[in-house]
């Protein structure tokens, strides 16, 4: 080897060692507790699970046996933080029902079934705590294409369209009595979402219409019995506010923030974050896509930089930059300092039919023949309490498809830091954020069986969500077996995942500390 080849290796072995304190943290996803369900033979099952936070969780097996008897058998169970069954209930869906939508509240889940072709609807209400079920009846519209379902207080609230126009429908559970929320039913409007006060009691529907060649973003906000009390109105003569979330101060003061385009389109161009005062919004805060640090991370180094110098370029020439990004939003976080906002970068991609494992509450039951969606990165954007833009980060989503548009991506606040993970053919892909720094970069866990005897022989479904604290679940469809000859067993997993952080730039430390 000459003198050139070995000053080579020495500089890639520097390099290689400086990188050993900044990225050298261990493994600190760990799989702690797992359930295995298995499924039937002679049965069509779908499941689901709900996060029930320190409560538990909450699994629906939903099945048809090869019978004369029609009805649908649900079975609910409780399970506790260790995956431990701590009740189980079950009800008998009357054929002539489907299901709708299901609604996650504080102490009760919900269920929304809809007779078709009638006016006729069952809500179900289970209680968290002992199982008990409730059913009510009501008589609503016929033929509404239901988008949301949720419930304040003894009242239900089931928006969507009806003959092309948006509705929000009311039904209170005790007196039967059913209403439509005044000043919504318009044509040329797009419901954009149904955002409820419990503490406050109001209702918030936030549409978005197309009037006199201007998009509208309107705020309605009605009162616990469906008064109209005020109308908040943002326009801008260049900009059009795509999506928006409330974080309300009191009951006159609060934060929009969301996502914008520039002209009428679906487009993404960036965020916004915009303060009302009563219903007077003031000048809202635009953050384009360009001016975020991190944003273009998800490209390769040359692509990013070619990127940069376009969007530059532009600039000094006094042009716009001009973006086609679609934004999957997730609900705002809030922590006791900040507000998070987590959204995923999409397009559309191939069709297919809907995944047997339903991914959370709040989605659609009615089977549809869906686009695919693939997934190209996921931005986290930080703003303080005063609704000021303070930081923005990046996790990169390599070859990820759903059939289903939801959300993969999912983050958790642990300690000082930000774990981000998502699911993708039976491994879980994570990165660590303190911030707008990347502290640990992507690594991939595989889902493992409960037996060290048996291996995966195949994943189908998986799904994640954040539980409390630093515990994730995973979830899924795995063919598992002793052996790849044969066909092995197929059964419904849940695991229980969690990260720590504590070994996060231990070797950062115990390096500085070493003596020189």
């Amino acid at each position: 080897m000459n003198n050139r080849c070995l000053h080579c290796l020495r500089i890639y072995l520097v390099l290689a060692l400086s990188l050993i304190p900044v990225f050298g943290a261990l493994a600190q996803l760990q799989q702690s507790d797992r359930l295995e369900i298995p499924t039937s033979s002679s049965a069509t099952e779908q499941f689901e699970v709900f996060s029930l936070g320190q409560q538990g969780i909450l699994s629906v097996i939903r099945g048809n046996e090869y019978s004369a008897n029609r009805n649908e058998q649900w079975q609910f169970v409780k399970y506790d933080t260790t995956l431990k069954a701590v009740w189980r209930t079950g009800y008998k869906l009357d054929f002539r029902y489907i299901p709708v939508m299901a609604y996650k509240g504080e102490a009760s889940g919900y269920w929304l079934f809809a007779e078709p072709d009638t006016d006729r609807f069952l809500f179900l209400q289970l209680n968290y705590n002992d199982g008990s079920i409730d059913t009510y009846k009501g008589n609503l519209l016929s033929g509404v294409d239901v988008q949301q379902f949720k419930v304040i207080g003894s009242k239900a609230l089931v928006s969507g369209y009806y003959r092309s126009r948006p509705v929000v429908i009311v039904h209170s559970f005790f007196d039967h009595t059913t209403r439509v929320l005044p000043g919504l039913f318009e044509k040329n409007t797009e419901l954009n979402n149904v955002d409820i006060n419990d503490i406050d009691g109001y209702i918030n529907v936030i549409t978005y219409a197309y009037r006199k060649k201007n998009c509208v973003f309107e705020i309605k906000t009605y009162n616990y019995d469906g008064k109209l009390l005020k109308k908040t109105s943002l326009s801008d003569p260049r900009n059009s506010f795509i999506s928006g979330q409330i974080i309300p101060l009191n009951p006159d003061d609060s934060y929009l923030i969301g996502n914008y385009s520039v002209g009428c389109t679906q487009y993404s161009q960036g965020l916004y974050v915009t303060h009302i005062d009563h219903d007077t919004p003031r000048e809202p805060q635009f953050i384009e896509f360009s001016e975020l640090q991190n944003f273009f991370n998800y490209m390769k180094p040359k692509r990013r930089e070619r990127m940069l110098e376009k969007i530059g370029k532009r600039k000094s020439l006094g042009k716009e930059n001009r973006f086609r990004y679609r934004l999957l939003v997730h609900e705002l976080i809030q922590t006791e300092n900040e507000i998070v906002l987590v959204a995923e970068v999409y397009y559309p991609n191939q069709r297919s039919s809907s995944p047997i494992i339903a991914g959370g509450m709040s989605r659609p039951y009615v089977s549809r023949s869906l686009e695919g969606y693939r997934y190209t990165h996921a931005i986290v954007c930080g703003f303080d309490r005063s609704g000021k833009f303070i930081w923005d980060n990046t996790i990169t989503i390599k070859d990820l498809t759903s059939f289903d548009l939801q959300e993969m991506v999912q983050i958790t606040p642990v300690d000082d830091y930000f774990v981000l993970a998502y699911p993708q053919e039976g491994e879980i892909h994570t990165e660590v954020i303190r911030r707008d720094k990347v502290v640990v970069e992507s690594e991939k866990f595989k889902i493992n069986p409960k037996s060290e005897k048996e291996k995966v022989l195949n994943n189908e479904d998986g799904y994640l969500s954040p539980w409390y604290g630093q515990y994730f679940l995973a979830y899924g469809m795995q063919r598992i077996g002793t052996s790849s000859v044969g066909q092995g067993r197929e059964v419904f997993y849940i695991n229980k995942l969690t990260y720590k952080t504590e070994d996060i730039g231990k070797d950062a430390k115990e390096e500085a500390s070493r003596p020189r």
